[in-house]
């Protein structure tokens, strides 16, 4: 038979250390001060009983639940592994817990339920897949901060609230630009994310950097779909081919979606790197055990969780709003060669 293990509660410590249950609360969250004995007594008593005070009853007194949201598009991707140990390792510092939904279906229900329960603020981390932003000013005038991967063209949401995005639009520069000083001219673009989408650069950075070198407008395959999955990767790899276009390097709108493109040219009897370079976004882990190993666009997850962070938690410390753009770099391995002559 399991023996019963009795809760340890306020009264108990108070008990212990010879004071009231009030003089407990005043103690261990520091709002009256005691005499230097009454305070170690307490302490000592909190110590030896293992003493873990209700958090909710504080928040109670409060008004702050010390929560938080990560809303992500698709929470099987592995990138949001690192992006979020960075975000809790901060938040965890500061006494929050990090609660993290996928935003795709039915986001508001997700609204309802933060909204009830005092949940202090949200991070969304992908706007593209997103139509309506009605909810996100649901958020705000129900006083709850935002932080953004984007900044986003809404007065009301904008002025509300800041963003921690990356700067694909420099990074797809860095990408052509790395193509081209391998030879390459016949670029490809596979994107899965609809064009006409404002909130990610990534193909408007790559139709600004390829024109800047050849004076002509680039090939962008696409279906608007806004999947960027292996399987979208497949997709539209097989529509590239299908195209018959002239390629020689292929960039994808992630590393999901290149490793559904090596499948497919692998499939095809083409070679990567031999016939065809290939460039991913985002440095997964994985990226670095492909066959062979991914050329990609990467940035500082860990740093990158850090600062969408804070920055909303200065939001809810002193109401600063800042919106941020965090850099990227290329992470150079065996996907891509140079152009035969």
């Amino acid at each position: 038979m399991n023996d019963y293990i009795k809760k340890i509660t306020r009264k108990d410590v108070a008990k212990k250390a010879g004071v009231s249950e009030q003089t407990v609360s005043y103690v261990i969250n520091g709002t009256r001060r005691f005499s230097r004995d009454v305070e170690k007594r307490v302490k000592k008593a909190v110590k030896d009983l293992n003493y873990e005070p209700n958090a909710a009853a504080k928040n109670l007194v409060t008004n702050k639940s010390y929560n938080l949201c990560v809303i992500v598009h698709d929470i099987t991707n592995p990138i949001f592994n690192e992006i979020m140990l960075g975000f809790q390792e901060a938040a965890i510092k500061k006494n929050y817990i990090v609660t993290v939904a996928e935003g795709r279906k039915d986001i508001n229900k997700y609204v309802n339920n933060l909204i009830s329960r005092n949940f202090e603020g949200v991070f969304i981390y992908v706007l593209s897949s997103y139509k309506d932003f009605g909810f996100m000013e649901r958020f705000l005038r129900s006083g709850v901060k935002l932080v953004l991967g984007s900044k986003i063209d809404y007065d009301f949401i904008s002025h509300n609230s800041a963003s921690v995005g990356l700067d694909y639009y420099k990074g797809m520069h860095r990408i052509v630009n790395h193509l081209v000083e391998k030879g390459h001219e016949k670029i490809v673009y596979l994107s899965g994310l609809d064009i006409k989408q404002k909130f990610d650069k990534r193909y408007q950075g790559f139709v600004d950097a390829y024109k800047e070198v050849f004076h002509k407008m680039p090939v962008v395959i696409t279906d608007n779909s806004n999947e960027t999955s292996v399987e979208s990767g497949k997709k539209l790899a097989q529509k590239l081919l299908d195209s018959k276009e002239d390629f020689t390097a292929v960039v994808t709108t992630n590393d999901l979606m290149a490793y559904g493109v090596l499948e497919v040219m692998k499939a095809n009897n083409i070679n990567i790197p031999n016939d065809v370079s290939l460039v991913g976004i985002d440095d997964l882990l994985y990226s670095r055990y492909t066959s062979p190993k991914l050329t990609t666009l990467g940035f500082n997850k860990i740093q990158y969780g850090e600062k969408a962070f804070y920055n909303l938690y200065n939001q809810i410390q002193n109401h600063n709003l800042n919106d941020e753009l965090c850099n990227t770099f290329i992470v150079s391995r065996e996907s891509v060669s140079t152009v035969k002559k």
